[in-house]
């Protein structure tokens, strides 16, 4: 049961309820995350326009990006999340172990271990990295504008994470375990 009543187009606000009409109508369902968070229409609309604009101009291609909303999601302790990215992980040609593995913080592409590594510490450092970790990246072939949309995709992918931690809605995706990582300890 969440912890925030879920809305739907009928019961959210004015500035929410056509933005979920339209997730609605692109996906075909409207997911619990989105029906929790329209209880704020700012937050609604801000949260997707962030994310559709990174999608638009993005230097990763949507399997980097999917498995790093995994390491992300599996690091916040976000089951909703890691079910859900999970799902897109596979849309977005990833297997199952491929995407077990990036809940872990693993890639076997050089340039998808650097991402990960890099989302990673951004989160567990709080942007406090050394000059080390930035070099690594950047040998790895990770460029300033990447860095930069990858601490994008850690800001917005924990901001989901937090938000479902908090609301608790039920999983309305196939469900997937998170899993212990050697540095969650």
């Amino acid at each position: 049961m969440s912890r925030v009543p879920l809305l739907c187009a009928d019961t959210a606000c004015e500035q929410a309820a056509p933005t979920l009409r339209g997730i609605h109508k692109q996906l075909g369902m409207l997911p619990n995350f989105f029906a929790g968070m329209a209880h704020h229409g700012g937050a609604l609309n801000g949260y997707l326009a962030f994310e559709q604009q990174l999608g638009k101009e993005s230097r990763l291609n949507k399997s980097q990006r999917e498995r790093l909303a995994l390491a992300i999601a599996n690091e916040n302790g976000c089951h909703y999340c890691v079910s859900g990215h999970t799902l897109a992980a596979k849309g977005a040609g990833l297997s199952d172990e491929e995407a077990r593995h990036a809940q872990m913080g693993r890639a076997t592409a050089p340039l998808d271990q650097a991402v990960l590594d890099l989302g990673l510490a951004v989160l567990r450092q709080h942007g406090h990295l050394e000059d080390a970790q930035v070099a690594a990246a950047r040998e790895a072939g990770v460029d300033d504008a990447t860095l930069v949309e990858v601490v994008a995709l850690v800001g917005l992918n924990s901001y989901s994470n937090w938000l479902n931690n908090v609301m608790q809605p039920p999983i309305d995706f196939p469900e997937v375990a998170l899993v212990e990582t050697p540095d969650q300890g």
